[in-house]
């Protein structure tokens, strides 16, 4: 019975979610004969696709009672790490692989130190957050490197076919990625497991070390993917670059349903707290509105998207 009731709030939640995009969709039209139209939409899909992408490897983070502090700064260093390659190389291939290669080992280096420290993910990726941020700051001394090769730019403004943008097809590609490794692999069923109660999971035969540095690991790999994206879009390396981004990504994780607790949570809920933030962006920005007062929107969302995960949690 109880169980019912819970599905049945989350059912609502997520109504509720979508009630709140239309409404927002038909605000902003209303304020502005700029919003509705098909430019913007593809803008607000490029906008999002950066944070679409890292919270998908947030959602698996968090799903198992962790979280990561260092995606804003990951975001600058591999920018920057991007720039430097395609400088001297002029490759895009290799460009890609070094971003790639970085995200992937930040986010394994990140899960190994967490699991096989005992140390908590909020302080281990704080640390990292202020190493990226650092070296990213040292490699440059401070100075963006500008690059508007469009081999570079590719990636965050270039279109497929001369129509669909880049980032929107790499964002579905890791929507499907996403959906598949937690809904249908026992990858997935392990990650829900160790979330919900790892010991449990420990004395089941689960490895939970290995699923997290593995949960950690592609999401680094995630993380590198919009690196790439949002320096394409810049259009080169900037180390102030994703200041506050990791924000984004986890308001729009907790918004669309996933415990912090843990071992609770949809991808799909993502989805819509993805798509709930980016309108919500591209509109206030649209208003005027100061981006200092979109962090406090953004700030009182996540406080009451937690009060309902608290409440949900104490019904169970």
């Amino acid at each position: 019975m109880k169980k019912n009731v819970l599905k049945n709030a989350d059912i609502i939640r997520q109504g509720t979610l979508i009630i709140v995009l239309v409404l927002e969709m038909i605000l902003f039209t209303a304020l502005s004969d700029s919003f509705l139209t098909g430019s913007n939409l593809v803008n607000v899909l490029r906008q999002t696709s950066v944070t679409a992408i890292s919270a998908v490897g947030m959602f698996m983070i968090i799903l198992l009672g962790d979280i990561d502090l260092s995606v804003g700064s990951v975001y600058a260093l591999i920018g920057v790490l991007c720039a430097y390659v395609f400088q001297g190389t002029e490759s895009a291939v290799i460009t890609v692989i070094a971003a790639l290669a970085l995200g992937t080992f930040i986010g394994f280096a990140s899960g190994f130190v967490t699991a096989k420290g005992k140390i908590p993910a909020f302080v281990t990726t704080l640390s990292v957050m202020s190493i990226c941020r650092g070296v990213a700051y040292i490699l440059t001394d401070g100075t963006p490197i500008g690059i508007v090769n469009p081999k570079f730019t590719y990636l965050g403004a270039g279109y497929l076919f001369g129509r669909i943008p880049v980032p929107v097809v790499l964002m579905i590609v890791v929507f499907a990625i996403g959906f598949f490794l937690t809904g249908f692999t026992r990858f997935g069923r392990y990650i829900y497991a160790s979330g919900g109660n790892e010991q449990a999971s420990r004395w089941s035969g689960i490895k939970t070390d290995r699923i997290r540095i593995a949960v950690f690991t592609i999401s680094g790999c995630f993380v590198g993917l919009s690196s790439l994206i949002l320096a394409g879009r810049l259009g080169g390396g900037l180390p102030g670059t994703g200041n506050g981004s990791e924000l984004d990504v986890i308001t729009t994780v907790i918004l669309g349903g996933t415990s912090l607790n843990g071992g609770k949570g949809k991808l799909w809920g993502v989805i819509t707290g993805v798509f709930v933030i980016g309108v919500l962006t591209n509109g206030l920005t649209m208003m005027n509105l100061s981006t200092y007062w979109q962090q406090v929107v953004k700030g009182i969302i996540i406080l009451i998207a937690v009060l309902f995960d608290m409440k949900a949690a104490k019904e169970e």
